[in-house]
């Protein structure tokens, strides 16, 4: 493990310092737009603003790597995030919050996409698996840890924004100073939505609906529990535990699905995920004194059963997909899981404006229900082929790029066979 981790440690650790101070940020904007004044709808449509920032990032990121290169563009992206943290509370207006937070997702998309394009250069076939291991571990402990420093007694909110930035700003040191070659220019990668979905209907309805719930959790769930009355430790650990769950289940659901058909995984999670979130609706009203840490609770098994199912719809689509087609497949995912999560924000906002803060998990309970319906139908109309070649779980993180679909180990596999078919073809000739 060591000698496979030594000569990406720097990157490794601007990655920790970068993932810190942007776990920070996600549950700190919503609590801040909240205290500036804005509506449920606005605090949204800000989380909405930040997805669409983020897939056009990844849309975007590459020419500008292939322009300057890697630790450039890594260092340009980095300072320009640290200086928008700063600007946030000098501008406390919802137009000026719209383009902050979409700038902040497009910047966070490319360094996303620098590092791992820069884990891909560096991984081979024997340590690929590892490395894409690691960097998910990483990014999930980070962005906690990020969230836990919201508990820090600080004599001014303007603190937590400066801490962030600092965090950021510390993350260009170790890749500007690493004596490592920067990786090969990024290239682009063919989108074919139209093909995903001949591939796999349920793996792309499920990417849609994970991208709705989702979204809505992350642009509203800190304000969901500020309504509840949680203080700022219950807060944090309420938003930690979903991460913590999702990071728990993710591994033992996602070996399930390569045993059971990946279709009822996905239904069981997503009908688990329904009656999670019916309860975070009905018990805390039920049960007031405890409803605080119960949410905490109840926030853990629903990252279990919800954060987990795009990883194996993900799965599912690449089961039919060619070997050569796994970057496209994950790439389409990722960017309809994007989209989606930019319009599940203020759709959430809307059911909170009738039922409360408790509207949104009675919109996440909607969704998944009838992403369970979907699939149920689905399932009775379309029985899978006897024989199907059913590939290996990886587990993928939601927050990436589609550039961590190259580190897939099975990939590099298809393009050693090809140049081994390649080359008995000549020998033949």
């Amino acid at each position: 493990m060591l000698p496979v981790l030594v000569p990406i440690a720097a990157l490794l650790l601007s990655d920790a310092l970068l993932l810190v101070g942007h776990g920070l940020l996600l549950t700190m904007l919503p609590i801040a737009a909240a205290n500036a004044g804005f509506s449920d709808t606005q605090v949204a449509l800000t989380g909405s603003a930040y997805f669409l920032g983020f897939v056009s990032g990844c849309l975007i990121a590459p020419f500008a790597v292939r322009r300057v290169g890697h630790i450039r563009s890594f260092a340009v992206l980095a300072t320009s995030y640290s200086a928008l943290v700063l600007i946030f509370p000098m501008l406390p207006a919802f137009v000026g919050w719209l383009l902050l937070r979409f700038l902040v997702g497009a910047a966070i998309s490319g360094l996303y996409m620098i590092i791992e394009s820069w884990l891909n250069e560096r991984a081979t076939g024997e340590n690929r698996g590892t490395l894409l291991s690691v960097y998910t571990v990483i990014n999930l402990l980070m962005i906690t840890v990020g969230q836990q420093m919201m508990n820090l007694v600080l004599p001014d909110p303007f603190y937590i924004f400066a801490l962030a930035a600092v965090l950021l700003s510390l993350a260009i040191i170790p890749v500007s100073l690493t004596l490592a070659l920067a990786p090969a220019p990024l290239q682009n990668v063919k989108i074919s939505l139209r093909r995903v979905w001949h591939l796999s209907h349920i793996g792309l309805v499920g990417a849609v609906a994970s991208g709705l719930v989702t979204g809505a959790f992350w642009s509203l769930g800190p304000l969901f529990a500020k309504t509840q009355g949680l203080d700022t430790f219950q807060l944090t650990i309420f938003m930690s535990a979903t991460v913590f769950g999702g990071a728990v289940f993710q591994l033992p659901l996602g070996r399930l699905s390569d045993h059971v058909d990946r279709r009822v995984v996905v239904a069981a999670a997503a009908l688990g995920g329904a009656l999670v979130s019916v309860l975070m609706v009905v018990l805390p009203t039920m049960l007031p004194e405890q409803g605080a840490w119960l949410l905490c609770v109840l926030a853990f098994f629903w990252g279990g059963t919800v954060m987990t199912q795009y990883a194996i719809c993900l799965a599912h689509a690449n089961d039919s997909a060619e070997p050569d087609e796994f970057v496209m497949v994950g790439s389409a995912m990722l960017l309809t899981l994007g989209f989606c999560s930019a319009i599940g924000a203020p759709m959430a906002s809307l059911t909170m404006r009738y039922l409360g803060a408790s509207g949104l998990f009675a919109f996440s309970a909607s969704c998944l229900l009838i992403t369970f319906l979907i699939i149920m139908v689905r399932r009775h109309m379309h029985e899978l082929p006897v024989e199907i070649d059913v590939e290996p779980f990886r587990a993928a993180a939601d927050t990436t790029t589609p550039t961590v679909f190259e580190m897939d180990p099975r990939t590099q596999e298809d393009e050693d066979s090809i140049e081994t078919d390649s080359a008995l073809d000549r020998s033949d000739q």
